[in-house]
Parts: structure tokens; C-alpha cells; sequence
């Protein structure tokens, strides 16, 4: 329990804990330790993970938020605004405001950790990466398409060369450039379930690039997670989008 692994992850078949499991995990270790110091880093961690397993598992936004709001006001005040663990709070609360609509929130956030990364971890660390890879998302869902994709070409390029075609982050830039193509293509932050209402022009080049990137992703997945992941669902459901149009 000390590093909190057991709570994660599966001692038998060593595969992290998903869905009801891992929510239910995360609720049980919260509750053992939030009666804990704000700064007792247990529940620090506690508070971290249940925040993480609400916002994947359950879609449970508001219930995420002041949990890392709490983790990352807490971090800054004992460990400062450039630890690394300071800086993933920082990441983390910011990709929670963009998936709430806060965009006007998660940007300072976003650059604030990127800044720092930078300047203590280096360009190609991987929490670098991810930041950088969010931002361009974040670039992504206010439709300024001229600075999000120099950063995802960038992130997928250094991901392909220092770990490999088949990692898992990797794939996620395969996938997340896929979606960018699909939104230039249309001029607009288009969502799949509204193409059809979309009434302007879209560039068929950008929409092939979109679907031979997503296909890409989806193949690749399928042979490292399987075809029944969630992952390889998302690539395949993304893919039928882009083709279909």
C-alpha cells in the first residue's frame, strides 16, 4: 500500500484496474486515508487517484475538480511550482477545465507547466510530451488549428523515435493527430455526431489524411491492446466517422 501499486493494479495478472474496479479501489483508499493531514502525501495520492477514476471511469467531472484543485494548491505550497509532481497536478487540473468548457482556465495552467517542464525536465521528457500534447488539444477545441499542429507533429515525432511505433503514447499521438486532420478539414471544432449538420466546406485531403492516420491508429492498437479495448473502440469508432464522410 505504500506506494499505492496494490491499489492500481492486479498482483496476479500485473494489468492496471479499469471501470467499476478501479473507481471502487480508488473510493476504498480515499476513504482510508482522507481523514489524514492535507499535506500526508498518502492522501495526497488518494485524492490524485480517486480524481483520475472519477473523470475516466465515471464521467464525473465535478465530482474530479476539487479534488485536483485541492492535490494541486497543496503540492504548491509543500513541494513548489516546479516539482514534477506539482507540475502533473497542474497538467491534470488544466485537461479537466478543457474537458469541462473552462478553456479560459486550463490555458494558463497549460502554460504554466509547459514553461516549467521545459525548463527543468528538457524538451523530450515525458511529461513534456504530454503537456505539450494537451495544449495542442487545447489549441485543438478553440479551433486555433496553426499552433496545434506544429505540437502534435512535434510530440508524434519524438514519441516515434525515442519510444517506439507500438507505445501506448505513441499510439495516442497517431490518434490525436487523426482527430486534428479530421477538425481542419472542416475549418471548425466539428464533433463526429454533428458532422452531418455541419453546412460548410470541408477540404477532402485533410479528410484523408484524417482517416489514414485513424486507420493507422486502429490497427496498431488492435495488435498491442487487443480488439476489444477501449482504445482500439475508440480508433474504430473515430475511423467510421472519418470514412463515412
Amino acid at each position: 500500500q505504500g506506494t499505492g501499486t496494490l491499489w492500481r493494479t492486479c498482483p496476479t495478472c500485473k494489468q492496471h484496474f479499469t471501470g467499476d474496479v478501479r473507481l471502487g479501489l480508488a473510493r476504498a483508499r480515499w476513504d482510508l486515508h482522507r481523514s489524514q493531514p492535507e499535506d500526508d502525501w498518502q492522501r495526497l495520492n488518494a485524492a490524485d487517484g480517486l480524481a483520475s477514476a472519477l473523470q475516466e471511469c465515471a464521467g464525473d467531472h465535478a465530482g474530479a475538480l476539487p479534488l485536483f484543485q485541492e492535490v494541486l494548491a497543496v503540492s504548491r505550497r509543500v513541494d513548489g511550482d516546479d516539482d514534477v509532481n506539482t507540475l502533473v497536478s497542474m497538467n491534470n487540473l488544466a485537461s479537466l477545465h478543457q474537458k469541462m468548457g473552462n478553456s479560459e482556465l486550463a490555458r494558463p495552467l497549460f502554460d504554466e507547466a509547459l514553461e516549467a517542464q521545459r525548463r527543468t525536465l528538457g524538451e523530450e521528457a515525458p511529461d513534456t510530451l504530454r503537456t505539450i500534447s494537451n495544449l495542442a488539444m487545447h489549441h485543438l477545441r478553440t479551433e486555433n488549428f496553426a499552433l496545434a499542429l506544429p505540437m502534435a507533429e512535434e510530440v508524434l515525432a519524438v514519441r516515434h523515435r525515442t519510444l517506439g511505433k507500438e507505445h501506448a503514447d505513441t499510439l495516442e499521438s497517431i490518434q490525436n493527430l487523426g482527430l486534428l486532420r479530421w477538425h481542419m478539414a472542416h475549418g471548425e471544432y466539428v464533433s463526429f455526431h454533428n458532422a452531418d449538420a455541419h453546412a460548410g466546406p470541408w477540404d477532402l485531403k485533410e479528410l484523408e489524411s484524417a482517416a489514414s492516420l485513424l486507420e493507422e491508429a486502429k490497427k496498431l492498437r488492435c495488435r498491442v491492446l487487443g480488439k476489444s479495448h477501449k482504445k482500439t473502440l475508440e480508433s474504430e469508432r473515430a475511423l467510421g466517422y472519418a470514412v463515412q464522410r
